[in-house]
């Protein structure tokens, strides 16, 4: 019994401290409520392009930026049910199906392997390429695909008393081997036409294989059987046997880190485990996997990422890149950090622990501990207690505070010493993590100037400063004092002065024995600030707490030489702050914002940083810790800052026009095979799914997209999908930046060219096909116009002729004959009257006549005055016998309707000539002007005159006069047919209807 008790103790001692200071890796689990199709996992594959494909027992997955995309029987997969996965030489990737054979896809089809085509058994576990074969491992042998021809063949399987499972491959010296579950181990021998199976080693329980060098990993039920490859070949079956579980699959990081992932099956014993030195280490809990039934684990060297494959819960994703270490530290809450050496002190809310350069705990000192410490003091001081109080000026101290209800405020490193405030007070510490001294004060914040004296500030009650903190000899500082500190959350020594920072009174420094308030001052009228620290430079950097950060050179005089916008940093809450090189490391709510030139990264729990309520932090050497309410991290800054890996490329995963999907058969490997797309102008909507590649972190990435280069950039958005609605034709070249927070940096990359074609009436063959059709146009027109001009020329030529000559014949000597004669008879015949009245009559109407012939038209009323004066000469000839009348319809504007000028003379000189002579009775002239329609206007000229027989009108010569007016109105009213009418009746009169268009 003591022998056991021994051993449990020894156990215990030896792995409390990995327990205790283990690291925690930084892990995720994925599930179906992830998007993956089934949470029971049967096959992991990293292909050539780091893609991760996951079989499971509801079809395919691939796994790109933590989504999932998935294929199965409906895309032309053989069997939903998908035990492994491998990729040959060309590219292609198979699938096992356990039920319906051998999937193999080329990046656009499917082609399905199964019984019909030879295979041993649709129900196939492994597949394993080499040299352009795939080995096809079923639950009855091994059949052999030949990736080129398709040829399929099936070396004949050995006698065996169960079903010959195959359940692994390895390749050695240009050989393939596998083995069974029930049978052993055996070789493909394909030196001969066919291939033969010839057994190796005949043993049972073989579960799962890996050859790492020369060692070969074969896992038993409950344990592994470790051989040397090379005298196991030559018949020396001897093995290290150890371990537990059953291990399915192995896998080798660049640290040369085996790992195990294990299910017992009919034990509890399972999980992922590292083999090392002939043991089995269960790191399950370190790395966050909580199941037991784990199948598969791959490694992804790019990414430093362990993938590890659970029947039940889904994938797990491992970060093992160590960027970041969490150490759960038994749950204890971290109040301070600091070291001395390669020690780490550690001030938690349980007390003081002391890690050695390992870790380990080396030393503690327990609450209890400090509350002894105290109540020692307090018997060998009992003054103590009654000096507390206002007279004292002191912040109230309770004596009376349990131990475990000490409440730890800081830890101040000054020399060798390690200064801890608290509710009881405050303690010194050494190296040793041994209490040296108690002061009995209660104080949030303390510290030490530049010149080695304490600084004590007193709640409410101003500051003290001790030349000797161990004397308790000190000054006190007012706080009716302007430059008294008050409200102090920070003190920090900057070569020779201490600053100190107050949450509510800005930034004061002590220097010369003196303090300053920079904001009473005023130097500096910022108020509140929450942090404050130093760079490689000498320059202050402190952290206001509305969230701006200000850079301050205040070495000879107070400079702001920048600051860093709250809407710079992701986050509201800043919690820490820290320099380290050229960058500041601001601590928010959100995680670590890494600031440099202008550029901000974030570091949060995708990255491994899950607990971001930093309470504490300090820069050790290269490495930042950082204190939780459970536990703390420690992060590698040289590895944080480095260049980190970022989008290398980004493809198109789906592409739709109109809402509509374009067909599969554009693209290959489910990516878009081209980078341009051409449309009609109809289609012109489009919406684009891309996926980035070549990061680590896709939740650190934002996009935005441009369409040309002279345009604007869109605002970010994490959204991996864009949509272009109604786009003009022409050509549209987009482009895509990708912001990484995680790395800084911004790429663009070409997206797609998308060409939409105009409507066929602004094609360019419309266009100059339209432009050709208008200058032809344009061209006959103008000729037609020239052609119109010329014609209307000739005819305006021909109206002035006509005109001239009705004026001439107007003015025939047979008129002015007559008209000379007749005023010689009136003269002759001593008749004054009528001569005066001839002369005047005739004088009117040659100046009407004159003056009419500059015009084109004149109103009826000028042409009714005109034909008046005419009638009166005419008329007295015949001794003013004929009758004449003029009958204005109503509806006639004799005033503003106008007709064409000296028109109707003509006609009524022909009745004078013509229609009367001396004989006649009651001779009558009729001279109307009606409206026959819109715009129409009709004038009757009519005599009851002596009209013409068939005889006269064929030997009487036409009137000049009257030809001149007909051909008048042809030309002026070409569109008006049968403008003129004359009706001869013999013995009746004749009767001449004239039309015009007013």
């Amino acid at each position: 019994m003591r022998l056991k008790n021994s051993c449990l103790i020894f156990f215990f001692f030896l792995f409390f401290p990995i327990l205790l200071f283990g690291q925690y890796f930084p892990s995720r689990n994925y599930s179906t409520i992830d998007g993956l199709p089934n949470n029971a996992v049967r096959a992991l594959f990293l292909d050539s392009k780091n893609v991760l494909w996951i079989g499971t027992e509801n079809g395919v997955s691939r796994m790109e930026n933590g989504n999932f995309s998935n294929i199965d029987e409906a895309d032309g997969l053989g069997h939903n049910s998908c035990w492994d996965i491998c990729q040959d030489g060309n590219g292609a990737m198979w699938f096992a199906s356990y039920g319906g054979g051998v999937s193999k896809f080329d990046g656009i089809k499917f082609t399905v392997f199964t019984a019909k085509n030879g295979l041993l058994e649709n129900k196939v576990r492994k597949l394993f390429y080499f040299k352009n074969k795939m080995y096809v491992g079923s639950i009855q042998g091994v059949s052999i695909i030949d990736i080129k021809t398709n040829k399929l063949v099936s070396p004949k399987v050995p006698p065996h008393k169960e079903d010959f499972i195959c359940i692994s491959f390895f390749e050695s010296n240009g050989k393939v081997y596998f083995a069974t579950i029930f049978d052993g181990l055996f070789k493909i021998d394909e030196s001969g036409s066919f291939p033969k199976i010839i057994p190796i080693f005949l043993h049972k329980k073989t579960y799962g294989l890996a050859l790492y060098g020369s060692t070969l990993y074969s896992s038993n039920e409950g344990f592994i059987d470790k051989f040397n490859i090379n005298n196991l070949l030559k018949a020396d079956i001897s093995s290290v046997k150890f371990g537990k579980s059953m291990v399915w699959q192995y896998a080798k990081d660049k640290n040369s880190t085996i790992f195990a992932s294990a299910w017992g099956v009919y034990t509890s014993d399972g999980g992922l485990y590292t083999v090392e030195n002939d043991k089995m280490i269960d790191v399950s809990n370190h790395f966050g996997i909580d199941s037991k039934i784990l199948l598969n684990v791959v490694y992804d060297k790019t990414k430093d990422i362990l993938y590890v494959g659970s029947n039940d819960k889904g994938i797990y994703e491992v970060r093992l890149d160590k960027i970041i270490d969490y150490n759960l530290f038994e749950n204890k809450s971290i109040v301070d950090l600091e070291n001395f050496g390669n020690q780490k002190i550690i001030l938690h809310n349980k007390g003081v622990t002391l890690l050695n350069s390992n870790q380990k705990n080396s030393k503690t000192i327990s609450l209890l501990n400090f509350k002894n410490f105290e109540m020692n003091f307090l018997r060998k001081n009992k003054n103590v207690i009654k000096k507390q109080g206002l007279e004292s000026k002191d912040f109230e101290l309770n004596f009376d505070i349990p131990a475990n209800g000490i409440e730890f405020y800081e830890m101040v490193k000054h020399k060798n010493s390690f200064w801890i405030g608290s509710n009881i007070g405050i303690f010194e510490i050494n190296s040793e993590a041994k209490i040296i001294h108690y002061i009995p004060k209660h104080s949030l914040k303390i510290g030490f100037t530049y010149n080695d004296k304490f600084i004590e500030t007193i709640t409410y009650a101003g500051a003290r400063l001790y030349n000797d903190v161990h004397s308790l000899e000190s000054k006190h500082f007012s706080k009716f004092e302007k430059n008294t500190p008050q409200f102090i959350v920070k003190i920090l020594t900057n070569k020779d002065k201490t600053y100190l920072l107050s949450v509510f009174n800005g930034l004061y420094a002590y220097k010369n024995n003196q303090f300053q308030s920079y904001l009473a001052d005023g130097i500096w009228n910022e108020k509140k600030f929450k942090h404050i620290t130093v760079n490689d430079k000498g320059q202050l950097i402190l952290a206001a707490e509305f969230g701006n950060v200000f850079i301050i050179d205040d070495a000879k005089s107070f400079k702001i030489m920048k600051t860093i916008s709250k809407k710079e940093i992701v986050g509201n809450t800043i919690l820490f702050l820290e320099a380290y090189k050229d960058y500041i490391l601001i601590g928010t709510e959100k995680g670590i914002n890494i600031y440099k030139d202008g550029i901000v990264r974030l570091i949060d729990k995708e990255q491994g940083l899950k607990d971001c309520a930093v309470t504490t932090s300090q820069i050790f050497e290269n490495k930042l810790w950082l204190g939780i309410k459970k536990g703390f991290y420690t992060i590698d800054l040289q590895r944080l800052v480095a260049e980190q890996k970022t989008v290398s490329e980004i493809g198109i995963a789906k592409i739709a026009i109109n809402n509509i999907p374009i067909s599969s058969n554009n693209y290959k490997w489910f990516r878009y095979n081209s980078k341009e797309l051409d449309c009609d102008y109809q289609h012109n909507s489009f919406s684009i799914d891309f996926v980035p590649k070549g990061h680590p972190f896709p939740n650190k990435l934002k996009f935005r997209y441009r369409l040309k280069n002279s345009n604007r950039w869109s605002p970010y958005s994490e959204k991996t999908n864009l949509f272009l609605p109604y786009l003009p034709f022409g050509s549209h070249n987009v482009e895509v930046e990708v912001f990484d927070s995680n790395a800084g940096k911004s790429t663009v990359f070409q997206l797609l060219k998308i060409h939409i074609f105009p409507p066929f009436w602004l094609s360019w063959w419309f266009i100059t096909f339209s432009i050709l059709s208008v200058f032809g146009i344009a061209f006959y027109l103008v000729l037609r116009n020239e052609k119109k001009a010329k014609e209307k020329a000739i005819i305006q030529r021909r109206i002035a002729e006509t005109k001239l000559e009705a004026l001439l014949s107007q003015m025939n000597p047979h008129f002015m004959f007559n008209a000379m004669n007749a005023i010689q008879n009136y003269i002759i015949s001593n008749d004054v009257d009528n001569s005066l009245v001839y002369i005047g009559e005739f004088a009117k109407l040659m100046r009407k006549t004159l003056e009419n012939s500059s015009k084109q038209s004149i109103t009826i009323t000028e042409e009714i005055e005109y034909l008046q004066s005419y009638i009166t000469i005419e008329n007295m000839r015949f001794d003013n016998r004929i009758d004449c009348k003029f009958q204005i319809a109503p509806e006639v504007d004799v005033d503003s309707c106008e007709i064409p000028t000296m028109l109707l003379q003509p006609f009524v000189e022909n009745v004078f000539i013509h229609a009367f002579d001396y004989s006649h009775i009651s001779p009558k002239l009729i001279i109307t002007f009606g409206m026959v329609a819109e715009h129409l206007l009709e004038c009757e000229i009519i005599d009851n005159g002596n009209g013409f027989s068939e005889s006269n009108r064929h030997k009487s010569r036409p009137s000049k006069g009257i030809h001149l007016a007909k051909e008048r109105l042809a030309l002026l009213e070409s569109t008006n047919e049968n403008s003129v009418t004359i009706l001869h009746d013999k013995n009746s009169g004749t009767a001449v209807t004239i039309r015009l268009k007013v």
